[in-house]
């Protein structure tokens, strides 16, 4: 899977076409009239996973084939809130005009925010938020529901009672501490229901797969499990079919690995199911076009919210993609030559 992950990561990089900018280059003077274009700059907290890996393509695409998007400057924290913090900083001193943000931690980036903010720069922050109004914008999709919806499936299949496992995503991130506390204003209400372990995944499919292995080899009676990334959620599938095992009922996400195994799995009469919910990767392109448009001088809302499919047996055909790797996330806004360019098998 790191493998897999790190190849998808270079054919990005290399097809997204975009050059680091230099300090030197002039930024352009904002347009209010919608005529002029801007330079924006995003900083991404962590490419860890393949959904972020996504996320920044659907960046990149938007800025090369936006005219309003005179240049993308991208930076890369690498999990690293110090290194964000530098990033944010150095990109207002190169006065671009916006700057959007996925964020390494709610309460770090304060400052770093309020201080662009003062400087007379749009920022507008996406998937992992920033934890203040003073921001143009937040443009999210509401993750405690995200795990609410999940964790009310499991209970309706787990008929209100038994085991189960939680598999979060990085520890510190809003993102992954939202969907786990909608998962227990859920799971808390039914007395008969224990949590009897609860893993930081990170959203990566080897660390979830080596901790299921662990939980499996431990032979805990495990009755349903919690997931709140789609990778984890394959690696949990995996690691049960690999042994003969019954899988028990496991929620999920878009991750197309998820999908195809729980496609595979119907088609060969197993009685497995799920439930997937879509953090959509193109939330990139979402918070950009914000960007825009506060800086044409538009009112935009303060607060943003996406819109989340949930995907079921019923509709699993609808999304799935099996000619496309396992690493492709299937609510995605760019077109089809380019996923398959990018993720065929």
């Amino acid at each position: 899977m790191v493998k897999r992950m790190a190849l998808v990561l270079t054919m990005l990089m290399v097809a997204g076409g975009f050059i680091f900018a230099n300090a030197q280059q002039e930024t352009p003077a904002p347009s209010t009239d919608g005529s002029g274009s801007y330079v924006i700059g995003l900083s991404n907290y962590s490419l860890g996973n393949s959904w972020r890996v996504q996320m920044m393509e659907e960046a990149r695409f938007e800025a090369k084939n936006n005219p309003r998007i005179k240049e993308l400057i991208t930076t890369e924290a690498n999990d690293d809130t110090a290194k964000q913090i530098a990033d944010i900083e150095d990109l207002i001193a190169r006065g671009v005009d916006a700057i959007c943000i996925s964020a390494s931690n709610p309460k770090a980036l304060i400052p770093v925010v309020e201080k662009a903010m003062a400087a007379g720069i749009v920022v507008v922050d996406f998937d992992n938020v920033v934890d203040t109004d003073n921001i143009t914008a937040h443009v999210i999709v509401d993750q405690i529901d995200f795990g609410k919806v999940q964790a009310e499936w499991l209970v309706k299949t787990m008929n209100g009672k038994g085991n189960v496992v939680a598999f979060n995503g990085i520890k510190g991130t809003s993102v992954s501490a939202d969907r786990y506390a909608g998962a227990l204003s859920i799971l808390d209400m039914y007395p008969e229901i224990k949590i009897i372990n609860v893993v930081y995944a990170d959203w990566d499919f080897a660390k979830a797969k080596r901790a299921m292995e662990n939980i499996i080899a431990s032979n805990a009676q495990i009755d349903g499990v919690w997931s709140q990334g789609g990778a984890m959620s394959e690696a949990v599938v995996k690691a049960y079919n690999e042994r003969g095992l019954k899988i028990p009922p496991v929620t999920g996400e878009d991750g197309n690995g998820f999908l195809k195994a729980w496609k595979k799995l119907r088609e060969e009469g197993s009685t497995f199911d799920s439930i997937a919910t879509s953090m959509p990767t193109w939330i990139s392109k979402k918070a950009m076009q914000v960007a825009i448009d506060a800086l044409d001088g538009k009112q935009v809302q303060k607060e943003i919210v996406l819109p989340i499919p949930t995907i079921t047996a019923d509709t699993l055909d609808n999304y799935v993609r099996p000619n496309l790797s396992d690493s492709f996330w299937c609510n995605s806004q760019l077109p089809d030559d380019r996923v398959k360019a990018i993720f065929q098998n």
